[in-house]
């Protein structure tokens, strides 16, 4: 019986070598080892609504934007300064008006076709020509809002050379020439989808769309054909998982690699937790109070001023955001050029503001509402927590505070209106001086405050390439806002993310995006 055990290991053992020798081939062929897929998930809060870089708009969607595609630069660093990407080179025309793009040959859209000048044109004018057969493919673009009055025409000189002509000097413009809504899509894919090319999104990017379940996962593969460094993920898959508790827990888990939209309640377990890192950066965003202007008693300075007196707003802040905001000063983040560093806030001070009042003729105060939107942003956790708090300060000056909490639609509607004496909202934006300080203060603003001042101030900011010069008009103009109280800055929040800590290279930009194109997972 022994023997025959042997015997028939012994014909096993032939067999087997005989058929990794022979096998999958034959002759002198070796067969190769398959390496196993490198897989990352990353869990989010909310799905994209659409992939198209000239429509996009929301955080779901930009993150995703910036892995299928890319523009003519890219940011190099926080700071937002531009190196190249799909253009080698630019230069400007003495003048200032003329732009000019050498563009990288070579390069493929995943669907084969070739990037060019005129797939440049293509993207631009899509976007910005309502006279473009493709125009309007999308309820907001972000590119037409902020280039539409600047760009007068964008034409292709040659095959692997664009020139975008603008109006007059526009400072932010190479700027803006690296954001997500200036990104080039293929023109092919454009006119094969139509309507649904919103769902079938092909960039020069690192990745490619492979997958969409709604409101389940996108998943995106590594483009084999991609000129620059390639990922070492082969494919990314972009989870959602509405319930923050259930994300951390997918976390903890190891279902999933990272996760985005960090609670305030879950940083003392993200920090304790050995295996997890927390990530956080600050935000480029903004939460304030909005001031009407022409609204009796907010019409008085001395009153603006009692109200930034009256309000403890280290306290608030520490209470709303746990550790995840910081008090705000000037009406942008500090982490942005041109940030007057020599404003000091309104000191908490309930005496002062008192006597403040007094000086205005409201020594017994006045009855007064605060308009809050319900629901969270991107500014701030806990609006209507937040509404309470300055409330509370303020009834103990003698200011009789209401909070009026209205769905986000109304609460525009009050603000846009001037319905209002005291409004809270916020702003997130590209970390550009202009976009807080000019957008939000001058261009529509709520706070019906009229100043040909500051609009000179603020356009001959946009109208200096010099960096220098820039930052003293911008510097001029936080100053003015300071001294006039025109609104009253809050709080800038955090933009956080959490990580297995055998992630590397995993990293949120200043705009708040998740970059995973340079992510690797060790063991």
């Amino acid at each position: 019986m022994e023997k025959k055990y042997r015997l028939v290991a012994l014909v096993l053992i032939c067999l087997f070598t005989a058929f990794i020798f022979l096998g999958c081939g034959g002759g002198n062929e070796q067969v190769e080892p398959v390496d196993e897929e490198k897989i990352f998930i990353i869990a989010r809060s909310n799905d994209a609504g659409t992939l198209d870089a000239g429509y996009g708009y929301s955080e779901s969607e930009i993150d995703l934007v910036y892995h299928l595609y890319e523009g003519l630069v890219q940011f190099v660093d926080d700071d937002l300064n531009v190196g190249p990407a799909l253009a080698e080179t630019w230069d400007v025309s003495e003048d200032g008006k003329v732009w000019t793009f050498n563009l990288r040959q070579g390069v493929k859209f995943h669907d084969g076709t070739d990037f060019n000048a005129d797939a440049v044109v293509f993207s631009f004018m899509r976007v910005l020509d309502e006279s473009h057969p493709y125009y309007g493919l999308g309820d907001y673009s972000y590119f037409d809002y902020l280039l539409s009055e600047a760009v007068n025409d964008v034409k292709a000189i040659d095959e692997f050379t664009v020139e975008v002509t603008l109006n007059d000097v526009f400072a932010p413009f190479l700027t803006y020439m690296g954001l997500y809504s200036q990104f080039i899509g293929s023109p092919t894919a454009v006119e094969k989808y139509g309507e649904e090319y919103f769902k079938n999104p092909v960039g020069t990017g690192p990745f490619m769309l492979e997958e969409w379940k709604r409101d389940e996962y996108i998943k995106i593969t590594k483009f084999e054909d991609y000129w620059g460094s390639k990922p070492e993920m082969d494919t990314i898959i972009w989870k959602v998982v509405p319930e923050g508790s259930t994300r951390l827990m997918e976390l903890q888990s190891g279902q999933v690699h990272a996760i985005k939209n960090i609670m305030p309640e879950q940083v003392a377990t993200i920090t304790n937790d050995d295996s997890l890192e927390l990530i956080r950066v600050p935000g480029a965003n903004l939460f304030y109070i909005v001031l009407n202007h022409q609204a009796e008693p907010i019409d008085n300075l001395k009153v603006r001023q009692a109200i930034s007196h009256a309000i403890d707003f280290d306290k608030l802040v520490d209470g709303i955001y746990e550790g995840l905001g910081t008090r705000a000063i000037n009406p942008m983040p500090s982490t942005i050029y041109g940030f007057n560093n020599d404003i000091k806030p309104y000191a908490y001070d309930p005496d002062k503001a008192k006597e403040l009042l007094a000086e205005a003729g409201y020594a017994d105060g006045f009855d007064m509402d605060i308009h809050v939107f319900s629901g969270a942003r991107t500014y701030v956790g806990r609006p209507v927590d937040a509404a309470e708090v300055m409330a509370d300060d303020l009834n103990k000056i003698g200011i009789k505070a209401t909070v009026v909490v209205n769905e986000w639609g109304s609460h525009k509607t009050v603000l846009d209106n001037f319905d209002h004496q005291f409004g809270l909202i916020g702003w997130f934006d590209v970390p550009y001086p202009s976009n807080f300080l000019k957008v939000m203060l001058l261009e529509g603003a709520r706070t019906n405050y009229h100043s040909e001042e500051l609009v000179d101030l603020a356009n001959k900011a946009l109208s200096s390439y010099d960096r220098a010069e820039q930052e003293k008009y911008y510097q001029e103009i936080q100053l003015k806002v300071h001294e006039d109280v025109i609104i009253i800055p809050i709080a800038h929040s955090d933009y956080t993310a959490a990580i297995s800590k055998n992630v590397k290279g995993f990293r949120i930009d200043a705009i708040g995006n998740a970059l995973i194109h340079n992510v690797t997972l060790e063991n």
